[in-house]
């Protein structure tokens, strides 16, 4: 997918990139594992129960090989769009906002801006052993008053990303203490 020069996802030439990740690989992986057990299911049961019903086993083979045919494309098909989708999830670090890219289907996304500014807290969560042993989790960042709150799932090295955006924050909110103090000491 191209990217457009106007897009929230293009970081102005005076913003510095801090971070840029995609969902962990191990999100995905599980509806191959799901799709590869289902469909060794419903061949296995169409193999089984075809000569069983058709009385000609050769006819009971072929209409059970095309429908194995018919399956494995159908299972490519749905996989490899899947991928494309869960692959166009992201979030993007810069010095001044958190992008978030959710990508719903081919034609569904969401891309949600959040200023530095308006970050309240940052929590990375890695629940159980999976997510533990493979460092992924969700990055939960939350804003003030009733903007909507960042979640991110299958996030890669959640605890990295939560200290980025914690010292991009320190570094803006420095920034303005700074200037409070410069302009008080001006008047």
């Amino acid at each position: 997918m191209h990217k457009r020069s106007n897009s929230m996802e293009q970081v102005d030439p005076d913003e510095v990139k801090l971070g840029d990740t995609h969902k962990h690989p191990l999100g995905i992986i599980m509806l191959y594992i799901q799709v590869g057990v289902g469909m060794v299911f419903a061949i296995g049961l169409a193999y089984f129960l075809l000569p069983r019903v058709l009385e000609d086993t050769d006819t009971a083979f072929f209409i059970g090989n095309i429908f194995t045919i018919a399956s494995v494309l159908v299972a490519f098909i749905v996989l490899t769009i899947s991928t494309i989708i869960y692959k166009e999830n992201r979030i993007i670090i810069t010095d001044r906002n958190v992008t978030q890219v959710l990508q719903f289907g081919l034609f569904s996304r969401k891309v949600s801006q959040l200023n530095i500014n308006n970050v309240e807290d940052v929590t990375a969560i890695k629940r159980g052993v999976l997510q533990t042993f493979f460092n992924y989790g969700t990055l939960n960042i939350e804003t003030a008053g009733e903007q909507v709150n960042f979640h991110f799932s299958y996030c890669p090295n959640p605890d990295y990303f939560a200290k980025i955006i914690l010292d991009a924050r320190e570094q803006v909110l420095g920034q303005f203490a700074n200037d409070d103090d410069a302009q008080t000491v001006k008047t």
